[in-house]
């Protein structure tokens, strides 16, 4: 392997070298280099991006003990100048020296272990080994201001391979998988003394001193498998993140016509009132199905069914089903249905008690013409993808109710 600018000093992104090969990697030209400040994918942390020789470097992956630059264009040869995006370097400084920081507080509050991590495009997460009801808000804005107080202390960050020795004094929070390299973060006590803030293997890069992190804002916690997953953002993200937030609240107290302190009593006021028109609005449908269901059942005599295309307004699955319902408490069978764009909904009901199960009636109609449907013995809903297919249903009923083919 050549040299690794990367891990010994991650500020210098502008480098020379010398093309060692070039190989192909997923139709692209990928170069080997004699040493590289690009740091490759690999431990939750995304690739660098960059130049070398002016031709963009569009991935660096790590191979058999290799790094591979893959290349957007010709590779160059000899001796080429390499640099690396520093504004996205600097991005995944912070947000994993950060997660570093974060799980350690984690871990040291309520001894929830980190078992991976992830350093999205947006926001990072970190899945830990604790259930979600463990983790309450409460804990988590613990476990922010903990890792903000870290950052805030400016401690002093070293990344470096340890002798054996050292790796035997260092109270690791997990142990290391390949390599020796551990971040150490320490606070230099009087006396000359340090206490170890964290010490944990890793390959990565991580910024000098904890106060380079900038910030650390945890913004949620989901049910993970058998444990839980912890979003957050570190550093000129959560800049981006609040601008974000107060853009938002602009444009939705806009919408409401309130200040944004007002937002929450103007949003529960207008769920209320959706909820009171939502009631409203199925009273009236029940109101105006059951007057059309009146009128349906004086057009033809009992026993026999009621059949009809209905229109809007109860042209829908709830208008269909409150009409069928309606008559079937006026003791009439119902085969019901409606357009509904390319295709058309039916509903057939019954008054209840003995009689044909609808709901496998209408499973087996609909799935013969390619739709869905089913339901309970005394009321069915289903789908066809044409309105050829709704009246091939509608207008075989059946007789009567006690007709054995309903």
């Amino acid at each position: 392997m050549g040299e690794r600018i990367d891990l010994e000093d991650p500020y210098q992104v502008r480098f020379d070298a010398r093309v060692v090969r070039v190989t192909d990697r997923d139709g692209r030209r990928a170069a080997v280099l004699d040493r590289t400040a690009f740091h490759p994918d690999g431990g939750g942390q995304p690739a660098d991006r960059g130049t070398l020789g002016g031709v963009p470097v569009v991935d660096v992956v790590e191979e058999g003990g290799e790094v591979l630059h893959v290349l957007g264009g010709p590779a160059p040869e000899g001796r080429v100048e390499g640099l690396v995006d520093w504004e996205r370097r600097f991005d995944h400084m912070q947000q994993h020296h950060g997660q570093h920081l974060l799980s350690a507080v984690f871990e040291r509050l309520w001894q929830a272990r980190t078992t991976s991590f992830h350093l999205g495009e947006r926001t990072c997460t970190i899945d830990l080994d604790r259930p979600i009801s463990e983790l309450t808000p409460d804990r988590l804005r613990a476990a922010e201001k903990a890792a903000s107080d870290l950052v805030f202390r400016d401690l002093p960050v070293t990344a470096r391979d340890r002798t054996p020795e050292e790796l035997a004094g260092l109270p690791l929070r997990r142990e290391a998988q390949r390599g020796t390299r551990v971040v150490v973060v320490a606070d230099d006590l009087p006396g000359g003394t340090s206490e170890v803030v964290d010490a944990s293997p890793c390959g990565g890069t991580h910024p000098r001193r904890t106060g380079e992190v900038g910030a650390v804002a945890v913004l949620g916690a989901v049910k993970w498998g058998n444990g839980a997953r912890v979003e957050f953002a570190c550093g000129g993200r959560v800049l981006r993140l609040l601008a974000e937030g107060r853009d938002l609240l602009a444009e939705a107290s806009r919408a409401l016509r309130c200040a944004p302190a007002e937002l929450p009593a103007a949003v529960e006021r207008l769920g209320s009132e959706a909820v009171a028109r939502r009631k409203e609005a199925d009273r009236l449908l029940l109101a105006l199905a059951a007057a059309h269901a009146e009128r349906l059942a004086a057009k033809s005599a009992p026993p026999a069914p009621v059949v009809a295309e209905l229109e809007a307004p109860l042209a829908s699955p709830e208008g269909l089903r409150a009409v069928a319902q309606s008559l079937a408490a006026l003791g009439r069978t119902a085969f019901l249905g409606c357009k509904a764009g390319s295709g058309a909904q039916v509903c057939i009901a019954r008054p209840r008690g003995p009689g044909p199960h609808l709901g496998e009636a209408l499973r087996q109609a609909t799935q013969a013409c390619g739709g869905k449907g089913g339901g309970a013995p005394d009321l069915a809903q289903g789908g066809v993808p044409d309105i050829a297919d709704l009246r091939r249903i509608l207008y075989s009923a059946p007789g009567s109710v006690e007709d054995p083919k309903a």
